[in-house]
């Protein structure tokens, strides 16, 4: 008796064979399913013509060929329903012919050329994508645009089935690929509720310049109006205006040296000079330090004032640091405000790369908790933080929401 071989009789399934990778484990060729085509469930729909179909035993000795005039075509339709002519060894029992249903399990598809795990091609393992025809499940061994060959195992038998398309296979028009995102932060109100019932608002607005740079920014409540400007010269140095001034020079990964300027510009003070790490975050400015990981902020060292930081699954991929807005830049540096001037805007290094799920400050009664809202856009539309009291469980000692509106 024979052993099962892929390799086909009909010269004409012969060279549709040829397209696809084949390997060998335990002495029988099997073929794979190619990496990185559509999905089982795409590519299985259509029409198929039966080559032929063999029953062997658990050793690979093929005990009976079945003729494809046995077999029955089958007709894979988009809305889940598969129609066959019919015949004694159709799959899903329809014998008669007619039509019933059919669905997929992707299951995991190995790549080319891996012949372990626990993908399709493998060996008659029936660990790989399956259709299930007429509640009948069979393991798909091979699929390509022109080649179907199913299998199941029966009472101790591998069945195996050989199909070939009919037709030209139509690949599935891709899905587009989403354009960057270009939208551009324009304002963050924030609207602060305490358990008394009173409210306070702050409303944060942005501007950019031709390269999407910032150009101004502003801070306004019901009491006052900070206003603040942004020039570059080059890439090497950026100066700010407002009710502080400031020049920085920076490189390639961020600012190296930051000085206050006097309301005239005649004179500077040093007020910065940070130090990065090897993957360009910053670990110390000043008397704060800072500790990363995962590529996010976990641990802040404010002169002996510790904050822990938690993250949530949410991308920090905004044009600007949100992180840094919505939990008080201005907090890190007691002498300057210029940390939370310059630190949303990644003048700072790298920011972390997910977006804050709980921040806890060492020697205080409250810590923070956020919680995120996309708009239609799929970008972050509202940010709710809530102040919770560390001693009484759910006891919110006031909440501010963040609407973030982009242009």
């Amino acid at each position: 008796m024979k052993k099962i071989n892929v390799t086909l009789k009909s010269v004409t399934f012969l060279l549709l064979v040829l397209l696809v990778s084949a390997c060998s484990k335990n002495g029988m060729e099997t073929i794979v399913i190619e990496d990185g085509q559509y999905s089982v469930a795409q590519m299985i729909i259509g029409t198929w013509n039966p080559e032929r179909g063999e029953i062997a035993d658990e050793a690979g000795n093929v005990n009976e060929t079945i003729s494809p005039d046995d077999m029955g075509g089958l007709d894979f339709g988009e809305g889940g329903t598969v129609e066959t002519g019919g015949g004694m060894h159709t799959p899903g029992g329809m014998h008669e012919g007619g039509g019933s249903d059919w669905s997929v399990d992707e299951g995991n598809l190995q790549k080319p050329g891996i012949s372990e795990g626990t993908g399709s091609g493998a060996s008659y393992d029936k660990e790989g994508p399956s259709v299930n025809i007429g509640g009948e499940r069979w393991y798909i061994f091979q699929l390509t645009g022109r080649i179907l060959i199913i299998y199941r195992i029966y009472d101790g038998y591998i069945i195996i089935y050989y199909y070939y398309r009919a037709g030209e296979y139509v690949e599935p028009e891709p899905n587009p690929e989403p354009e960057p995102s270009t939208a551009l932060v324009s304002e963050i109100r924030a609207t602060t509720t305490y358990a008394s019932g009173d409210e306070s608002t702050a409303v944060h607005r942005f501007s950019y310049d031709s390269e999407n740079r910032i150009q101004h920014y502003s801070i306004a409540d019901v009491n006052y109006t900070n206003e603040w400007s942004y020039r570059y010269n080059e890439e090497e140095e950026v100066y700010v205006t407002g009710d502080e001034s400031y020049m920085a020079y920076r490189d390639r990964i961020g600012i190296r040296e930051l000085y206050s300027l006097s309301a005239n510009g005649s004179s500077q003070k040093l007020v910065a000079s940070p130090v990065y790490n090897e993957n360009g975050y910053m670990r110390m400015l000043n008397n704060n330090s800072f500790e990363y990981q995962n590529g996010n902020l976990v641990l802040l060292n404010s002169r002996g004032f510790i904050s822990k930081y938690e993250y949530s699954t949410e991308e920090n991929n905004a044009n600007i640091d949100l992180n840094c807005i919505v939990s008080g830049c201005s907090a890190y540096e007691y002498d300057y405000s210029h940390y939370s001037l310059f630190a949303p805007f990644g003048f700072y290094g790298k920011r972390s790369a997910n977006m804050i799920s709980i921040e806890n400050m060492d020697d205080v009664d409250m810590y923070y908790v956020y919680a995120y809202e996309m708009n239609a856009q799929g970008q972050i539309g509202v940010i709710t933080r809530k102040c919770m009291n560390k001693w009484q469980q759910d006891d919110m000692l006031n909440m501010t929401v963040f609407e973030v509106s982009y242009q």
